[in-house]
């Protein structure tokens, strides 16, 4: 019963920030970590009279998804949990680069709901585990403070926001949850090929009998570099605001006098969050390619028409740039920190 305790104090003062919703989603996969996640949601939820609404994508790429699917529908549904089948259409399975492509599909399809139901929540169920192993594959891939930072608790998307409660719960401790209550969950066969660095980090974690304490200090480590980007921001916030204004029609207009006397940091982050704005990208553009455009900026006095990252930058008078999109977008909102200044 103290998970359940904990969980619900943490929710509580999740909702803190904000008016207690009248309904809710969360995305639940059948594993441990999501469905853990579902039905700690649904005691909460009953007890605070929220309806709740359980979402599982089908996405149609492992033999056995849609029987999976069914199956995590009949054991919700003895849980009187309400439960939705979402599925990816097949002509939209990627050929490439699957995996991100998937993961947008899969977001797309559950925003898509919950805005169609006025949904203001979408849980999610990540876990301790989760935010060490990002750690990791972000360190061996040369991240930075954006990518070292921990997995934000709560974060916009679009017009709806995601919550992450359980960064700090064990995955043990969900699995042992799970057990309490004879609820049984599937475990994904592609978690076993070590082919994904993923499955490689969280084999090494598990040669250490004190593998939770470790993570917990990764997790510790993650939040003082999120403080520390944090402080970052805040720094590239100001800057921004004097070296650009935002068009309502979702483009942005950059003085280039003032952008080349930035420091480049600041001034290459500025530049990859204005490209992911107005791209309508969830990713920031690769460093070698946003180095080049921005030396690109920094050495022609005059800029001609050239497409970056979806976007379009051309010379707009004699001081400025305009940055739009490349093609013609309605229903501008903002992705990143820049709707701190700008407005959402």
């Amino acid at each position: 019963m103290t998970l359940i305790k904990n969980f619900s104090n943490k929710i509580e003062e999740i909702f803190l920030q904000t008016q207690q919703p009248k309904k809710i989603a969360v995305a639940v996969s059948g594993g441990s970590d999501s469905l853990a996640l579902t039905l700690l949601l649904s005691v909460f939820c009953k007890k605070n009279n929220i309806e709740l609404f359980a979402l599982t994508i089908d996405h149609k790429m492992r033999q056995g998804s849609s029987q999976e699917a069914l199956s995590l529908r009949k054991t919700l549904k003895k849980k009187k949990i309400s439960h939705q089948i979402l599925e990816i259409d097949s002509t939209n399975i990627p050929k490439t680069n699957i995996e991100a492509k998937l993961r947008e599909a899969r977001y797309e399809l559950l925003y898509e709901f919950c805005v169609k139901n006025e949904i203001g929540f979408l849980f999610l169920g990540h876990q301790l585990e989760d935010v060490a192993e990002n750690f990791l594959i972000r360190l061996f891939r040369g991240s930075g403070l954006d990518g070292l930072s921990t997995i934000a608790e709560v974060s916009d998307f679009k017009k709806i926001k995601l919550v992450r409660p359980l960064l700090d719960f064990e995955k043990d401790e969900l699995k042992k949850f799970l057990k309490s209550k004879k609820v049984e969950w599937f475990e994904d066969e592609t978690n076993l090929d070590e082919k994904f660095l993923r499955n490689k980090i969280r084999n090494f974690f598990a040669t250490f009998e004190d593998k939770n304490l470790i993570q917990e200090r990764i997790k510790n480590a993650a939040d003082e570099i999120a403080i520390t980007r944090d402080l970052f921001n805040d720094s590239m916030l100001c800057e921004a605001k004097k070296i650009m204004e935002f068009g309502k029609a979702g483009f942005f207009l950059l003085d280039l006098e003032k952008f080349r006397k930035t420091a480049s940091k600041i001034a290459l982050k500025i530049l990859a969050l204005v490209a992911m704005e107005v791209a309508r990208k969830n990713y920031k553009p690769r460093l070698k390619e946003l180095k080049l455009f921005y030396e690109y900026l920094l050495e022609n006095k005059k800029i001609k028409p050239r497409n970056f990252y979806g976007c379009k930058a051309q010379q707009y008078d004699a001081k400025r740039v305009i940055i739009e999109c490349q093609k013609e977008e309605q229903n501008f909102y903002f992705r990143t920190v820049l709707g701190k200044i700008f407005g959402k």
